[in-house]
C-alpha cells in the first residue's frame, strides 16, 4: 500500500516561520498589515515544508460565510470622471453598469460610493488621501467620457478594476461586454432570419470605446458572405444624416446593426418601413425593455461580475497595477424585438428592393 504522506498545515509553516498560524494565513494573503520581512519570512517557510492551500477546505470556509448574515465589510469606490457630477448616468448602459455593481456590492456586505474626480481642487493625491480616509478597499473605475483616458491615482494603495476599455492609462484589469461576439450574435441571427446585404453603422468614437471590438466583428462575419454582399461599414466622426442617406443608397442594405439609434428614424425619413423594407438590429440597448431587436449587453451582469472580479483581488491582497492585465468578458443575449422580420416570416423576394423604392 502506497504510504500515507500528511499534509503540511498553517500550524506547520507558523512553527517553521516562528509565528501564530493566523499570522501565516494573513501572510500568505500577502496582507499588507504585516512587515514586508514577516510576509517574506512566512512564504520562505512554506515553499520549504512544500505547504499547498487544500482547495476542500477553502471551499468549506466559504461554504460556511455564505450561510451566514452577511454583515458590513468596508467601502468600494465608483470612480467617475465626467466634466458633470451626474453625467457618467446619461448612457443608460453606465447607470446599468453602476446598478448591478451596487447590488452585487450589497450582497457581499459592501458598500459601494460613488466619488467624482472633477470636484474643484480635486488632484490625483488629493483623491487618493480622501479615499484611504474613507477606508475605501477597492476601485471600481466607470467608463471615461471619451476614449483613451487617463487616471493619477495612487494605485498601489488599491485593489482597481476598470469596466471597459475607456481607460487606457493605467492598464487595469478590465471586465467589459463582449462587443465582438455580440456583434457577430446580431449577425449570425440576422442572416438566419434571411437577410443578405447587412450594413453596420456605428460612430467612430462609439467603436473606439470598445477597442473595435464592433467593426472587428462585422468585418470577421463579412468574409462568410459572398464579395458582392459585403458592405463597408458607415463608421462617421459624428453622426451625419445626409452622410448616411448617401451611404444608405450607394449600399442598398436590407438590415443594418447599428448603437446609433439616430439611424431608426433616418430610414423612416428616407422612405423605409422597419422591418418590412429594412430590418434595424441595436448591439446596446439605450433603455432597457421597448420594441428594439438586437443584442442586450447584459450591463448588470457586467456590473455584479467587476464586484465580485474587485472582491477577490482584495481577498488576495492585490493592489496595484497589474504586471498582465486580465479581461472578462461578458456573453451579450439575443432579444427578438419588432425592428427585425420575425422568424418564419416570408423573405422579400430581390435584396434590396424596398431600397431602390425608397430611394427613387
Amino acid at each position: 500500500m502506497p504510504e500515507f504522506v500528511r499534509r503540511v498545515t498553517l500550524r506547520d509553516v507558523a512553527s517553521a516561520a516562528g509565528c501564530h498560524f493566523s499570522t501565516v494565513s494573513l501572510a500568505l494573503r500577502n496582507h499588507p498589515r504585516l512587515p514586508q520581512a514577516t510576509r517574506d519570512r512566512v512564504r520562505a517557510a512554506a515553499r520549504k515544508l512544500g505547504y499547498v492551500a487544500d482547495p476542500a477546505l477553502a471551499a468549506l470556509a466559504h461554504y460556511r460565510t455564505g450561510r451566514r448574515e452577511v454583515s458590513f465589510r468596508s467601502t468600494l469606490a465608483w470612480i467617475t470622471n465626467f466634466p458633470t457630477r451626474h453625467g457618467w448616468r446619461k448612457p443608460e448602459v453606465f447607470h446599468q453598469f453602476y446598478l448591478g455593481a451596487e447590488a452585487r456590492a450589497s450582497a457581499l456586505g459592501y458598500k459601494l460610493e460613488i466619488f467624482w474626480l472633477r470636484e474643484a481642487g480635486m488632484t490625483g493625491a488629493r483623491a487618493s488621501q480622501i479615499l484611504r480616509a474613507r477606508n475605501v478597499a477597492g476601485l471600481l473605475v466607470a467608463p471615461q467620457p471619451v476614449p483613451g483616458g487617463a487616471l493619477e491615482l495612487d494605485w498601489p494603495q488599491f485593489s482597481s478594476v476598470s469596466i471597459g476599455y475607456s481607460l487606457a492609462s493605467p492598464a487595469l484589469h478590465v471586465v467589459c461586454p463582449h462587443q465582438y461576439r455580440a456583434m457577430k450574435l446580431a449577425m449570425r441571427r440576422l442572416v438566419e432570419l434571411g437577410y443578405q446585404r447587412i450594413g453596420l453603422v456605428v460612430l467612430d468614437i462609439h467603436d473606439e470605446r470598445a477597442d473595435l471590438n464592433w467593426t472587428a466583428g462585422y468585418l470577421a462575419m463579412q468574409q462568410a458572405v459572398p464579395a458582392r454582399r459585403r458592405l463597408p461599414p458607415f463608421t462617421p466622426p459624428r453622426w451625419d444624416e445626409s452622410r448616411f442617406a448617401e451611404w444608405f443608397r450607394a449600399c442598398r442594405p436590407d438590415a443594418i446593426v447599428t448603437k446609433s439609434i439616430e439611424g431608426l428614424a433616418a430610414l423612416r425619413r428616407l422612405g423605409c418601413q422597419v422591418p418590412r423594407d429594412v430590418g434595424v438590429a441595436c448591439i446596446t440597448f439605450p433603455h432597457p425593455g421597448g420594441e428594439l431587436s438586437g443584442v442586450d449587453e447584459n450591463a448588470n451582469e457586467t456590473g455584479a461580475a467587476a464586484v465580485d472580479f474587485l472582491a477577490g483581488m482584495i481577498y488576495r491582497n492585490e493592489r496595484g497595477v497589474p504586471a498582465n492585465p486580465q479581461r472578462l468578458l461578458i456573453e451579450g443575449t439575443w432579444i427578438e424585438g419588432t425592428t427585425v422580420r420575425a422568424p418564419g416570416a416570408a423573405k422579400r423576394p430581390e435584396a434590396g428592393a424596398g431600397v431602390r423604392r425608397a430611394t427613387a
